[in-house]
């Protein structure tokens, strides 16, 4: 896995000015937004032989609809998953905070106390976001190459993945995590108004990993994603 690579790739195109820019203005439209760089990205990781940095595919207005059409899977399933599983965590973690609140409002003049229940909390966070990436990334990344609402919750995959990456996911997702706090940390310091292009460049890290994540998965020996001939602009079908 190179972490480093999935954040800088993103400069190494003559024109990421450019497309930074472009993308970052489609993301202020609420949830279409999201779809269209997603869609723009993923054509860019999965529809092309020529995988060099150098030569990704510029943003362009003129293939909105495309990227709307590529890029609506994704986030729709993202959208279910999260759904679901933020009613499942819900009824575990409901206990623990309802714990810590007694014993925090037990002790309220007690600063230690509290700053351990912070702590415990911030972890229990932690796990519960890794968790939840464990499930979404096989997801999400099945989602993106078949172009398939319904065939991206292919459960067997989803299991046999996880089986086989689960120390990658882990890794991966800690790295995500703490790069998308630093950028928007940077956006928020360019006047809060950066804070709409970091998360172009988040993105392109999300996508970056997974498709890392998948071509090790497949060095393992494990089960190809049936490519979906609509990430290439050609239509020719892809060779993944």
């Amino acid at each position: 896995m190179n972490y480093t690579a999935a954040v800088t790739d993103f400069f190494k195109s003559p024109k990421w000015l450019m497309n930074l820019l472009l993308a970052g203005v489609v993301g202020l439209i609420p949830v279409i937004g999201q779809m269209v760089i997603k869609g723009w990205l993923i054509g860019g990781f999965w529809g092309r032989d020529d995988e060099r940095p150098e030569t990704f595919p510029d943003f362009d207005f003129n293939k909105f609809g495309k990227y709307l059409e590529r890029g609506v899977w994704p986030v729709l399933v993202t959208m279910a998953s999260s759904a679901v599983l933020s009613l499942v965590i819900g009824f575990v973690a409901m206990p623990f905070f309802l714990v810590t609140g007694f014993i925090s409002a037990g002790s309220h003049h007690n600063s230690c106390v509290g700053a351990i229940l912070f702590l415990f909390a911030l972890a229990f966070y932690l796990v519960l976001a890794i968790g939840i990436a464990f499930v979404l990334t096989p997801l999400v990344l099945r989602a993106c190459l078949t172009q398939d609402f319904v065939d991206a919750f292919n459960f067997p995959f989803v299991k046999r993945f996880v089986r086989l990456m689960w120390k990658e996911i882990l890794l991966a997702s800690l790295f995500l995590i703490l790069a998308s706090l630093v950028l928007t940390c940077i956006g928020v310091v360019a006047l809060c108004v950066g804070i709409i292009f970091v998360s172009v460049i988040i993105y392109f890290c999300w996508l970056h990993l997974d498709k890392q994540l998948y071509r090790l998965y497949l060095s393992r020996g494990g089960e190809p994603i049936p490519v979906s001939p609509k990430l290439r602009d050609d239509v020719t079908p892809a060779t993944l």
